[in-house]
């Protein structure tokens, strides 16, 4: 049995890692996926980051709940977040939940595959192109560094990332220089084939089914396709404080501007006006 040893709020949890939920070493290469895909027939995999977030948990129900897709989802550990321990509960709770819903569960969410950060191996093209945009845009987060990097080393040429329309509006013109520069493919947006601006070729390797979709419109959807109540499991906050959503993390500031206010307590609201205090006085 291999895992992960948390401890919150006094109680000890192991997060359970079945070897048979990643491709052993030897499988992990795209003739695997491509054996995977050839097996299924006419049904192929709709291959999907996910965390336990509320978004990619969205599209994840929204893929098996509704357009009755098989889905494999990817998951890369991050050893140096705070809220590790949060995303692998909600990852735990949310498949459970699934599970019950799922009368075909194991043949429809295929087993989470779990790659450690640090195991991703190095890519000098990767770091080069990804330097490159950096240099010319902020707001650009180093995770989309070895994610790319996870997905040429897996072969994945199609790795849905579930960015959502606000991001692409307000956050950074990164995101809205890539937006014009994405075309709809099997109802999701993937890079054009030939991208005025060559830098964004980085994108390439992954599409982008949420980007015409906020999170309260996904709270309407969720609730109107009877799966809200499997949302409420996800996690979001970077940095909890004894165990609850600090308020003050990036996605706690978006979860507070977005209209999902509910999802953060009275501690962390409080935390979030004196960080913004903080800032006027500088």
């Amino acid at each position: 049995m291999q895992g992960i040893l948390a401890i919150e709020r006094g109680e000890c949890y192991f997060m359970r890692f079945d070897v048979q939920a990643c491709y052993p070493a030897e499988f992990s290469r795209t003739d695997q996926y491509n054996r995977n895909n050839a097996s299924m027939g006419s049904c192929k995999e709709v291959h999907l980051l996910w965390s336990g977030g509320w978004d990619s948990t969205f599209r994840l129900c929204d893929l098996l709940l509704v357009h009755n897709a098989v889905v494999q989802p990817h998951y890369i550990i991050d050893h140096t977040r705070k809220s590790l321990a949060h995303e692998l509960r909600a990852v735990w709770r949310i498949r459970r939940a699934l599970e019950s819903r799922l009368p075909e569960f194991r043949q429809r969410l295929k087993p989470i595959h779990t790659v450690w950060m640090f195991d991703v191996p190095p890519d000098a093209s990767v770091s080069e192109n990804y330097q490159a945009l950096t240099k010319r845009f902020d707001k650009f987060g180093p995770q989309y560094e070895w994610i790319l990097r996870f997905a040429k080393h897996f072969g994945l040429e199609n790795l849905e990332l579930s960015v959502e329309s606000n991001t692409f509006q307000e956050n950074g013109l990164i995101w809205q220089m890539l937006r014009s520069m994405l075309v709809e493919q099997n109802g999701a947006f993937v890079v054009r084939p030939d991208p005025p601006d060559p830098d964004f070729e980085f994108f390439r390797p992954f599409s982008f089914p949420l980007i015409d979709v906020t999170k309260l419109q996904m709270m309407a959807y969720a609730r109107d396709h009877g799966f809200y109540d499997i949302m409420e499991n996800t996690w979001f906050c970077h940095s909890p404080r004894k165990g609850r959503p600090c308020g003050v993390c990036p996605p706690c500031r978006n979860a507070l501007a977005e209209g999902m206010s509910h999802r953060v307590p009275v501690s962390g609201k409080l935390r979030n006006v004196q960080w913004k205090l903080r800032l006027r006085k500088r």
